[in-house]
């Protein structure tokens, strides 16, 4: 047994005795010495624990600035595919200038130099985007420097320029593709053969202009005597460019509106949609032909790559087809026309 005495400040209280067993005296030892372990190890973890708070609310400061830093990065990702989309585009049409003008350019640069530095990055996201970006500045550059040289070659080749057939023989958005170049079903023997132009469906009246500087050849319809073929195409305007270099047809017209030998430039109206001759409704088809050299025969090339105003769908393609096929089976020009 053990006796515990509380002796007051205050000599008039009285003092307080308190006993206590063994056994409690143990278990309030023991609690004394939990109690200041407690306080002993809160002194000694206090710092650990601001510093946990610290560093909690750095790592949550960290985090936030790494989800700006990933939109920003996403934002620019996004910039750089709208980039890429609009270099295609335009090495795209400048492949198609230089293809209709006939100008050699060489494309050695585009997307051929190695890759940049990548300054410290670390992240593959930051890596991969910031190559992109280094390479759409190469491409970029290169295009610029090749429309350059085309530029030059139209400014020096003027005559050529304006005699090229490179429009639509018909006001953008007044037309619909109803038939392509190329092999197809002819609608009215149901038999394969080759479509050596294009059709485009427009309402009878809708003006067909010329697509190129040049000169009436033939202007009416062909004797069905003398070409039955051609004479199917009802009343036809063919118009050579560049002295025979090149030929446009413009077929089953409503009214021709110019004569044989007659002079024409770009943008000029020389007849009208119409539906003669084997036509199955209102459209005209329209032509394009290049002699590759003073004698041989004109031969049809896709129309669709030499009508600059306007974005054709599969356009790529049609141009990668247009180096690689071989000369297709036609119907050559009537002896009249080429003369």
């Amino acid at each position: 047994m053990y006796e515990i005495q509380l002796h007051p400040a205050n000599i008039k209280q009285s003092v307080r005795y308190y006993f206590v067993s063994r056994r409690a005296m143990r278990w309030l030892v023991a609690g004394g010495v939990c109690l200041g372990l407690v306080v002993l190890a809160g002194l000694l973890l206090s710092p650990l624990g601001l510093r946990s708070l610290m560093v909690s609310s750095q790592l949550r400061s960290l985090v936030h600035q790494n989800r700006l830093q990933r939109d920003v990065l996403n934002a620019r990702e996004h910039a750089l595919e709208e980039l890429q989309q609009r270099l295609d585009a335009a090495r795209l049409r400048q492949r198609q200038m230089a293809l209709v003008l006939g100008a050699s350019q060489e494309e050695h640069g585009l997307g051929g130099f190695p890759d940049p530095p990548d300054a410290g990055l670390t992240f593959p996201q930051a890596v991969i985007a910031s190559r992109r970006a280094a390479r759409a500045r190469t491409e970029s550059k290169a295009l610029l420097a090749l429309a350059d040289e085309l530029e030059r070659f139209a400014r020096a080749n003027q005559e050529l320029t304006r005699a090229v057939p490179s429009i639509s023989p018909v006001p953008v958005g007044s037309f619909v593709l109803t038939s392509p170049f190329g092999e197809r079903i002819s609608p009215f023997t149901n038999a394969r053969d080759f479509h050596s132009g294009i059709d485009l469906a427009a309402r009878e009246g809708v003006p067909v202009m010329a697509t190129g500087d040049g000169r009436v050849v033939f202007a009416g319809r062909f004797p069905l005597g003398r070409n039955v073929r051609w004479w199917r195409y009802g009343n036809v305007v063919v118009v050579s460019h560049r002295d025979g270099r090149y030929f446009t047809i413009y077929a089953h017209l409503q009214e021709i509106s110019v004569r044989r030998g007659a002079r024409v430039q770009r943008g000029e109206t020389i007849g009208t949609v119409g539906n003669t001759g084997w036509s199955t409704s209102s459209h005209l088809h329209y032509e394009v032909r290049i002699r590759e050299g003073d004698t041989s025969e004109p031969v049809p090339v896709d129309p669709r790559i030499y009508i600059l105003n306007y974005q054709w769908t599969g356009q790529e393609r049609m141009l990668a087809a247009s180096r690689a096929a071989p000369p297709p089976s036609f119907d050559p020009l009537p002896l009249r026309v080429t003369r």
